[in-house]
Parts: C-alpha cells; sequence; structure tokens
C-alpha cells in the first residue's frame, strides 16, 4: 500500500515598507494567494504542512512550522497572530521571508480538501512533528511553542542535544541514520 504523497512549493513572502521588510495582511490576502493560484492552481485551497523562514546572508533559517488540516493554506497560514510573530522575526533580523508549502495530495494527484474528522490527518501530523524537530535542530529560537519541549529534554550523546566529544559509536548511528 503506497503511503501519503506530499509536494512542496516554495514561495516568496513579500511586502516592503521604508524600514524594513514586513508582510502585510492586505497584499497576503490578495495579490500572495493570487499569485500563488496563478503559479500552483489550487494550492492555496489545498492543505498540509507549511514553514516560515527568512532567507539571509548566512542562509535559510526556519522561524515557525505549522499544519494546515482543518483549513486551507490560505486561511491558516496568514492568520493575524501569526503575522504578528512573523513581522515581530522581521524586525529583529534582515532578510527575505519564504513560505514552504507542503501540500497533501490524494491517491489520484489531486491536493487534498481539508479534514472533516476532529483528529485531522495523520500524516500531516506527523510531518509537522518531524518538520519541527528537524527546524529546532538549525534555530533553537523557533517561535512554535506546541511539539517543542521533548526536544530540549532528550539527550542522545552526540547527536541530539549534546555537546562535546562525538563517539564512535554515535558517529556510527549517525552514519546509519543519514545525519551529517
Amino acid at each position: 500500500r503506497a503511503g501519503s504523497a506530499l509536494e512542496f512549493v516554495s514561495l516568496l513572502l513579500w511586502s516592503c515598507t521604508k524600514r524594513r521588510n514586513r508582510i502585510d495582511d492586505t497584499r497576503i490576502k490578495h495579490e500572495f494567494w493570487d499569485n500563488v493560484d496563478t503559479r500552483v492552481n489550487g494550492l492555496p485551497e489545498a492543505c498540509g504542512c507549511y514553514v516560515f523562514s527568512i532567507r539571509a546572508g548566512k542562509g535559510t533559517l526556519p522561524w515557525y512550522v505549522g499544519k494546515a488540516a482543518k483549513q486551507t493554506f490560505r486561511k491558516e497560514c496568514i492568520q493575524p497572530h501569526k503575522l504578528v510573530k512573523y513581522n515581530r522575526i522581521l524586525d529583529q533580523r534582515r532578510g527575505t521571508p519564504l513560505l514552504y508549502l507542503v501540500a497533501r495530495m490524494t491517491p489520484t494527484g489531486r491536493y487534498s480538501n481539508m479534514s472533516t474528522s476532529t483528529k485531522g490527518f495523520a500524516d500531516v501530523d506527523f510531518l509537522e512533528r518531524l518538520f519541527i524537530g528537524m527546524s529546532l535542530s538549525r534555530n533553537r529560537d523557533l517561535l512554535n511553542n506546541q511539539d517543542t519541549k521533548m526536544y530540549g529534554q532528550i539527550t542522545v550523546p552526540g547527536i541530539l542535544n549534546s555537546h562535546g566529544k562525538t563517539t564512535k559509536a554515535a558517529g556510527g548511528l549517525k552514519s546509519v541514520l543519514g545525519i551529517r
């Protein structure tokens, strides 16, 4: 049996003011999502996971990971309280805001509709937690509060939340797991 299919698209979140980059609620509601729909028809109404990040001189860092399962990307990703978080980071850091959308696909290759179940989608939940863990390994200042506590509490010497020399065993496990 085939697993869930996911497809991702990187999108530029834009809006400059005279001060710095800012994400403007009005432009997002209209221009941004219209542009997304033109580039990838149906994507704004799809569901899945998303990662807000900022690209700057030293690379791109993730700042927030979320999921859209009971609402579409259009309704979930750019809610007012999330814009406050995104813009707070943009006030502190220079860079280009990016939004990665990872859309859930149906077995026939179409974008999945929102979940009608109160539980949402197990695969989207899993992927969100996976992305949070991966993002925390890159950016300890990730804005997520939910599903982050455990990542700070677990220590696996040489692999997770450890400092100092990596043992030969940890190096072997890292190799097996494809960790650099």
